[in-house]
């Protein structure tokens, strides 16, 4: 009799932790929904669906790209890829990457030639032919939460300097969180600085109390003109999406930033295809291409640059000079963190493209500059 007591004493008290452990994991789970929905940003209103549907690049209620893509090959269990970003150590470099500590006084006042900083991935600040912009700001993490995709070290430049910089405009290539990141839109809240950005961005923006006038919406083909320069949006090959059900919701971009005297190809993200060769037959040559070298894997190979695609994409839009972007800041596939760099420099050479690989936040003037394989001395 005692022994059946005691066991259901013990069963009473099993149901009851089991009860707590259930509920707590409930409220970590609304906590952790709520601080991702947070994050998430507004989609534009039906009205603006409505209007995309006489677009050629929008389908079936969805932004598409010209030419088809899919978007994972699946080889490997889906779990490992999905926890990699968040239960695996990154790949990251085992001792600081150089860099060059960055401060409005430093950059000075606004060149009326070509120069850049890079501020790792693709985060970039122009000064081209008297005008000044910024893209894709992201100085924190590149994921939903805190901790999840951490960058490897801080920027060169304090996310709090960004109104000191005299910036014509902010430029935003798409919204996956390494390109638009909402603890910075929120830090310019107050400001004046205008935003260029894809159709359907600017929903997020608003949402996060940018002002509608401040924000230029364009879609691939149309133009926005920013002090000196004629900003044209450009085919990309990517997808876009921040949450569950709101893939290709909004639009993915390049750019092209032409001036009197110079001009520039910028590219936040996205994979080979022929748009290249056709850019740079309309637009072209340019002094200058930022593409992507990082983030690749065969499970993924039409929406990112391999590193030889990266050169071969640089030659089809008929460009002197190449900048290498998007690596250096996050651990976004499996390679190791040098891999692209290596590889992109052994094709430029093969190739003989002018690659220009600056430490984050040195001031590059192409072709001027000097530049070094400062990676080789990082672990």
């Amino acid at each position: 009799m005692k022994k059946t007591s005691r066991w259901r004493k013990i069963s009473r008290w099993l149901v009851l932790v089991s009860l707590c452990l259930i509920l707590l994991t409930g409220i970590v789970a609304g906590v952790l929904y709520l601080l991702i929905m947070a994050s998430v940003g507004k989609l534009p209103d039906e009205a603006s669906y409505r209007a995309y549907e006489a677009l050629p690049n929008f389908k079936d209620g969805q932004f598409a790209n010209y030419e088809p893509m899919q978007h994972v090959i699946w080889k490997k269990p889906r779990t490992r890829i999905i926890t990699r970003f968040i239960t695996d150590v990154p790949k990251a470099p085992a001792t600081p990457i150089p860099l060059d500590k960055l401060d409005p006084e430093k950059i000075g006042p606004k060149s009326d030639s070509l120069r850049v900083f890079w501020l790792g991935h693709s985060t970039l600040i122009f000064d081209i032919d008297g005008t000044r912009l910024m893209t894709d700001p992201v100085f924190g993490n590149a994921g939903p939460l805190p901790g999840i995709v951490r960058r490897f070290q801080p920027s060169p430049l304090e996310r709090e300097d960004i109104p000191k910089l005299d910036l014509d405009a902010i430029l935003i290539s798409h919204d996956h969180y390494d390109h638009l990141e909402k603890k910075t839109i929120l830090s310019l809240r107050n400001s004046d600085i205008r935003f260029i950005v894809p159709l359907g961005v600017g929903a997020r923006l608003r949402g996060w109390g940018i002002a509608a006038e401040r924000i230029t919406e364009l879609n691939w083909g149309q133009s926005a003109e920013v002090g000196n320069l004629k900003i044209t949006s450009v085919t990309a090959r990517h997808f876009s999406g921040r949450f569950l059900g709101d893939r290709n919701r909004t639009l993915w971009t390049a750019y092209v930033l032409a001036g009197p005297e110079h001009k520039v190809f910028f590219a936040g993200d996205g994979g080979y295809g022929k748009h290249f060769r056709e850019i740079g037959a309309e637009y072209g040559p340019f002094d200058l291409t930022c593409l992507e070298i990082g983030a690749w894997n065969e499970r993924w190979p039409n929406s990112h640059l391999f590193p030889e695609e990266t050169i071969q994409a640089h030659q089809d839009l008929r460009a002197k000079y190449l900048l290498p972007i998007h690596w250096g800041a996050y651990d976004l596939a499996f390679h190791e963190w040098n891999d692209p760099i290596r590889r992109a420099t052994a094709a430029a050479a093969a190739e003989k493209v002018a690659i220009q690989t600056p430490r984050q936040g040195q001031e590059l003037i192409p072709g001027e500059t000097k530049t070094s394989a400062w990676w080789n001395s990082i672990e």
